[in-house]
């Protein structure tokens, strides 16, 4: 019972009853102070009562603001620390309650309470008090403004390239793919503002649109390539002068590319289902070694063409093979860096792989006079899809060298 009223469980979430052999106990979840009261327990076997008193949690105050002295457009900065994280409360001025505000922002975080005042001014001058939300308790400091009257006196500063390059004995190298865009925004500084000057190469470097150019605007210069090329590729500097002094930086911009197509494809020798193919390196391998090759061929008249090989192969002779006897192919080879693959080469002229015939067989020599000699023989057991175009006849005197092959006017075996 509480006051004279009994507990039930349906308040399960508020209270929860325990037994424990002989004992029993009442728990009270979070108390507060509602719960404050006489409390009886009533057995069969006898009763009990106890009294309940909730006190208010004090808060301690671990950290303490602290007076301000700040000068115009600087920032001020209350901050205290209470002893519970989940203390809300309100920041006054003067009495009058502070809203946050493009300049004045205030925080909440744990233990700690913040008001933060940018760019101050003579208004913010006050007594800054925080008051924590349920408690007889608040924090003070005062904010006092400090004029600091200053005669004007034009600046000078030594113009400055803010990069980690700047300094002529410096170069840092940039890399773009071919293609890509490239932005190099270089930050500057200087009183009165520098001139600046680019350079490619030994060239003045001053276009203000195009697919490179230029770009200034206040203590910033840019240097900018749309889509690089190739001829982009060169030595760049940028000069910032006035009158007090000057800076300047080197950067070497680097366009790599896939390489240009092999050189040189050709056939070197065929077979009855083979031929030799062979090139020579690409002249320009786009700014990164060649990794190897991609050969590819296909049938002549055909659009369709077959890969012949999905890893790069590194040598520059390659033997293709399964082909069909007595069909005409076209084959090319595509060059790889770690860019990508270059264009395809030329087309290889158009080649037949072809078996060569056997040897002619069954030779006799028929006939002899004094001038001439009259030989017989019959075609070659094996004839490839070439088929025969005729034969070559050699001779020579005993015990010397065969002589250079003499084509017979009318060769009929």
């Amino acid at each position: 019972m509480k006051d004279g009223v009994e507990l039930t469980r349906e308040e399960t979430f508020k209270y929860r009853f325990k037994k424990d052999g002989r004992k029993h106990y009442l728990i009270i979840n979070e108390a507060t102070k509602e719960d404050t009261g006489r409390y009886k327990i009533m057995t069969n076997g006898g009763e009990s009562e106890a009294e309940i008193s909730v006190e208010e949690k004090q808060l301690e105050v671990l950290q303490d603001m602290a007076d301000l002295t700040v000068k115009a457009s600087e920032q001020a900065v209350f901050k205290c620390e209470v002893s519970d994280e989940k203390v809300t409360g309100r920041w006054f001025r003067n009495g009058v309650e502070v809203r946050p505000s493009k300049r004045i922002h205030i925080s909440h975080n744990g233990r700690f309470h913040k008001l933060v005042i940018d760019d101050v001014r003579p208004e913010d001058e006050g007594d800054y008090t925080f008051v924590p939300d349920g408690y007889a308790l608040s924090l003070s400091a005062k904010l006092n403004f400090l004029e600091i009257k200053v005669e004007y006196v034009p600046k000078q500063e030594p113009p400055k390239i803010h990069l980690d390059c700047s300094g002529k004995s410096s170069e840092n190298t940039i890399v773009v793919v071919a293609g890509n865009k490239l932005r190099l925004d270089v930050p500057i500084s200087g009183e009165p503002a520098p001139t600046v000057l680019w350079m490619k190469g030994d060239q003045p470097f001053t276009e203000r649109e195009g697919r490179a150019h230029v770009e200034e605007r206040k203590e910033l210069s840019s240097f900018v390539i749309e889509s690089a090329e190739r001829a982009d590729e060169a030595r760049y500097s940028i000069t910032v002068t006035n009158p007090v002094g000057e800076d300047s930086a080197t950067l070497f911009i680097k366009v790599v590319d896939v390489p240009d197509p092999p050189e040189a494809v050709r056939i070197t020798s065929v077979g009855e289902d083979w031929a030799v193919l062979t090139w020579e390196p690409p002249k320009y391998d786009g700014g990164q070694p060649v990794t190897g090759y991609l050969m590819e061929r296909k049938k002549k008249g055909s659009m369709r063409w077959m890969k012949l090989n999905f890893e790069v192969y590194t040598d520059t002779t390659y033997e293709s093979t399964k082909m069909i006897e007595g069909v005409l192919y076209e084959m090319r080879v595509f060059a790889v860096n770690s860019i990508g693959i270059s264009q395809p080469s030329h087309n290889t002229q158009p080649f037949m792989p072809i078996a060569p015939t056997s040897e002619p067989t069954h030779l006799v020599l028929e006939d002899v006079t004094d001038t001439t000699a009259t030989l017989k023989w019959r075609p070659p057991e094996r004839v490839g899809a070439g088929g025969i175009d005729g034969y070559l006849v050699e001779y020579c005197r005993e015990g010397c060298e065969w002589g250079a092959p003499q084509p017979h006017p009318h060769p009929r075996p």
